[in-house]
């Protein structure tokens, strides 16, 4: 009997998905377990496994496809099964689907504040509710800050049974790219038009996506204007002439040696959206205010030299390489073991203080960003902390982690100092009560015992939620963060 391939829920998320690929052919056999596909959530490409053994009869979804949970994908079968009834209901619900994916998107995000019950959202936490990368001495992420389509559906599916799973997955396959000349198409743009990931999709205007009067089109086609970029005024969203010569009007006048580019609509990818609810929600709900320090890091700084000369004189080019900001995460989970409420949550009618203590390391990739968390971090060795946290960078980037690699932290550190970046303030990862932004290692003249003196410096703020804690209490953890980080040394013995 033929089932449905249908998306299922990849991640905790996940309400829609990017289909990536087939790693099936239609026409080949497949058993329970075998990967069949790649779709893309909002963090990761994961694989997904048949369920059922079977012939791959008809593959429906397409590389690009924005998809709501539950949409069917493809048909499992026997050889020479009559499948047209079910195909043809499949199609529909597949084209169903693609529509209300592209019009009705909105991802939920298990930090959100008007899901705040106790214990539930801890277990459903997600990452990337700041907008900064990792790790402070260079081995930081590239920044992008673009990403993939997200969307949600009215969950349009057939009855037959599901016939896949998920693991965690590998890359997306590259796609084709728009040219200069056609630039808005369901493809990704080059780089020289807008510096976009080759798993972008823009947007691809229609006379479908938007009500325009005659008068309004004839004229936007005379002047070449595209009316998906024009903002409409009248009754019902409806594109009048006057929309479009107010358009025209803010349009740049093209000069000598100067190129007017038209502007480009592109759709929001499943990361950004839940990035940017997470955020809406979590600076609105939570009652921010931060605390920021300088600390004197030339003894930390010192530390790290010594240790990895050490480790490069008895192993070797292949010893592992401890970072800055192996050392700021040691510094800061042997802090928060002293200052338990900085290390909890806000839970409307009481605070939950966490039992352990799992650091987030906020590792910017390819449309935003995601913390992975070094669980334990105050019960594990420094070397233990430091091989931990490069090998969740490592499949950060790759977007190989595991959903319970990136949820259910209890603090996060984020770091641009990489970039250069001296000081800034994040917005705190929902449900967390608190945040550590730090920036680079400057050097900087300094007064000591009425000298002038250079001294490395190191800019923290620490971004609280005020509901959970004070500023005498977020001064005091800072006050011991200080302890550490001017006596690195500490960090070794764990004292």
């Amino acid at each position: 009997m033929a089932n449905l391939i249908e998306l299922t829920q990849l991640s905790p998320t996940m309400s829609a998905g990017t289909f990536v690929r087939w790693t099936k052919q239609k026409g080949d056999a497949v058993e329970p377990g075998d990967v069949i596909a790649e779709v893309e959530t909002d963090k990761a490409v994961m694989e997904m496994e048949a369920l059922d053994s079977g012939i791959l009869l008809a593959t429906l979804a397409e590389e690009g496809d924005q998809v709501p949970v539950g949409a069917p994908l493809g048909i499992l079968g026997e050889v020479g099964e009559e499948i047209s009834e079910i195909l043809e209901k499949a199609k529909k619900d597949l084209e169903k689907a693609r529509q209300s994916g592209g019009a009705e998107e909105s991802t939920s995000s298990d930090g959100d504040s008007a899901s705040q019950n106790g214990e539930a959202q801890d277990n459903q936490q997600e990452t990337s509710s700041t907008s900064q990368a990792q790790d402070g001495d260079g081995s930081s992420p590239d920044s992008s800050s673009q990403g993939k389509e997200a969307s949600q559906s009215s969950g349009t599916s057939s009855s037959a049974s599901p016939a896949t799973r998920s693991s965690s997955g590998r890359r997306a396959a590259s796609v084709k790219v728009s040219s200069a000349e056609n630039p808005i198409l369901n493809a990704p743009a080059q780089n020289g038009l807008i510096a976009l990931p080759s798993h972008q999709i823009l947007y691809k205007a229609s006379k479908q996506g938007f009500r325009a009067t005659p008068l309004a089109r004839k004229v936007a086609a005379e002047n070449k204007i595209d009316l998906s970029v024009v903002e409409p005024t009248g009754r019902g969203g409806t594109i009048s002439e006057d929309d479009v010569r107010k358009a025209m009007k803010m349009r740049p006048v093209a000069g000598a040696g100067i190129e007017v580019r038209p502007d480009r609509k592109v759709q929001l990818s499943n990361m950004r959206r839940v990035i940017a609810d997470r955020l809406h929600d979590a600076k609105n709900n939570i009652p921010h205010f931060y605390l920021t320090v300088e600390y004197n890091a030339g003894a930390l700084y010192d530390l790290r030299k010594n240790l990895n000369a050490d480790l490069a004189a008895v192993a070797g080019e292949e010893s592992h390489r401890f970072s800055m900001n192996d050392l700021i995460t040691r510094a800061v989970a042997l802090s928060l073991q002293r200052h338990p409420v900085v290390n909890s949550s806000w839970r409307n009618d009481h605070v939950l203080e966490r039992g352990s203590i799992d650091v987030g390391i906020a590792v910017a990739i390819d449309g935003g960003l995601i913390t992975p968390y070094v669980r334990n971090a105050d019960q594990v060795s420094l070397m233990q902390l430091s091989k931990t946290a490069a090998d969740l960078v490592e499949r950060a980037r790759s977007r190989k982690l595991k959903p319970e690699e990136f949820s259910n932290g209890t603090f996060t550190i984020s770091n641009l100092g990489m970039f250069g970046i001296k000081e800034f303030s994040a917005i705190i990862n929902e449900p967390e009560a608190a945040l550590l932004a730090v920036g680079g290692l400057f050097d900087k003249p300094v007064v000591s015992e009425g000298n002038i003196i250079i001294e490395k410096t190191i800019t923290m703020t620490l971004s609280c939620d005020h509901r959970v804690i004070d500023g005498a209490e977020g001064a005091r953890f800072l006050q011991t963060l200080k302890g550490f980080i001017e006596n690195p040394y500490t960090l070794i013995v764990g004292s």
